[in-house]
């Protein structure tokens, strides 16, 4: 029997639509990660602080410039990792380690406020450095504590809407995800399996919330962290300056 050309448009644009489906599934399954991120699972995986020493005391602080797995020297073992992201690791270490020596006004800067208190109350433990992700977390839809930056923050936060954001602070999770169709089910599903849940910090005061508020959303627009973005980024931590990110922009050091 014939197929009429109704029909075989039909057939047509079903099998489009599953093969879109699928592959925007695909997509939305697919990790996200940071060149942060990626440095520092590579970091641990092949003990790089038995040469270049306890990131927490003594990492070389050598090569501060950008990198290449071209330039690695000939007695340097092999690595399977791109050298810029190494370096992106190390430069938060750099940052951690001199955190006193930024802040040394009475005043804060915004971000330098926002850094004290995600330090304070260990933020970058399940976020990742800089809240640039990475950290594993089992039974979670994709295996990971999100960071501050991409499609997965997005979702979570209702594209970094504050209120989403200040949620997810003062109660561990924001209310209205679990309200959305279809998303809000999944959702739920995983955020009562996962190993790492987000904790409540209800006890902080309206002052404390609202400038680690801002300080996700600040890091949310630098987006993911290269070496420079870093560097930028502890520039201005030393700056009484209004918050600048390097979304959207060709700024020198971005």
């Amino acid at each position: 029997m014939r197929m009429s050309s109704s029909n075989y448009c039909t057939l047509i644009l079903l099998a489009s639509a599953l093969l879109f489906a699928t592959a925007w599934a695909k997509h939305r399954m697919s990790p996200e990660s940071a060149p942060v991120a990626r440095g520092a699972a590579y970091a641990q995986l092949r003990g790089c602080a038995g040469c270049h020493g306890d990131p927490d005391n003594s990492l070389a602080d050598e090569n501060i410039g950008d990198c290449s797995n071209v330039k690695r020297m000939s007695w340097h073992p092999e690595y399977a990792v791109d050298c810029a992201d190494a370096m992106a690791f190390f430069e938060t270490i750099r940052l951690r380690r001199n955190f006193d020596e930024r802040i040394q006004t009475d005043i804060d800067s915004p971000l330098s406020a926002g850094e004290k208190l995600a330090r304070k109350y260990h933020c970058f433990n399940c976020h990742g450095h800089l809240g640039q992700g990475g950290f594993a977390n089992a039974n979670s839809l994709k295996g990971y504590v999100p960071g501050y930056f991409g499609t997965d923050f997005k979702v979570l936060t209702r594209n970094a809407d504050p209120e989403s954001i200040r949620n997810w602070i003062t109660h561990g999770v924001d209310p209205a995800i679990l309200k959305k169709p279809v998303v809000g089910w999944i959702a739920e599903f995983y955020f009562s399996r996962q190993a790492v849940g987000m904790p409540s910090y209800k006890s902080l005061g309206p002052d404390e919330i609202e400038i680690l508020v801002q300080y996700v959303i600040a890091l949310h627009q630098f987006g993911p962290m290269t070496a420079k973005t870093v560097r930028a980024y502890g520039e201005q931590t030393r700056s009484m300056q209004t918050l600048t990110t390097c979304e959207g922009t060709s700024t020198t050091g971005c």
